[in-house]
Order: structure tokens, then C-alpha cells, then sequence
């Protein structure tokens, strides 16, 4: 999933009680992100179902310490150039079940 930098809808409180349903098909239908403000500061964001879900998946990646570290130690496999092609895996992985 790719994420573009783009401008967030700012919506009043107030505007937001009286336009739900079409502030909710922004967000849904047309992926559009809405800073609801609450007396001129911003107090909560709606955004698509699947954004927040990739968020809180990313949250959780980057709080557990075994995960990250995996992560590292494949970069720097990457940067030692320790990598293999698709058909190398394949081949290693077929020569693994064979015993």
C-alpha cells in the first residue's frame, strides 16, 4: 500500500455534526483524510478503515523489540550483499524438503 502526502478537509465540530454522512463518504469512498477541530484546534482525524488498520499494524512492528531487530539484521544482510534470487531460494528450498 503506497501513502501520498496530501492536504487533510479540516471540518468543524459543528460542521461535521450536520454533514456526517457526506463527511464519512470522503473518508471511505473517495480515501480522503478529515481533521475534525473542536474550537479551532484539532481534536480527532478520521481517515479509511484500512489506513488506520496499517497504522496500528505499524505500531505494534515497531514497539516489539525481536521484530525490529530481524528487521536490522536483514538490512544489513542486504548491505553485505548476503541475498538470493528468487530461482536460488526456490532451489535451496526444494534441496531442504528432499532432506
Amino acid at each position: 500500500m503506497w501513502y501520498t502526502s496530501r492536504m487533510s478537509k479540516i471540518v468543524p465540530i459543528r460542521e461535521l455534526r450536520s454533514e456526517l454522512s457526506q463527511v464519512i463518504d470522503q473518508v471511505a469512498d473517495l480515501r480522503e483524510h478529515v481533521i475534525v477541530t473542536r474550537h479551532g484546534r484539532p481534536a480527532a482525524v478520521l481517515v479509511p478503515v484500512d489506513e488506520y488498520e496499517a497504522l496500528e499494524e505499524t505500531a505494534e512492528i515497531l514497539s516489539d523489540t525481536e521484530t525490529m531487530a530481524a528487521i536490522d539484521e536483514g538490512r544489513r544482510e542486504v548491505e553485505r550483499g548476503e541475498t538470493l534470487t528468487l530461482d536460488e531460494l526456490r532451489q535451496e528450498l526444494q534441496s531442504r524438503r528432499r532432506g
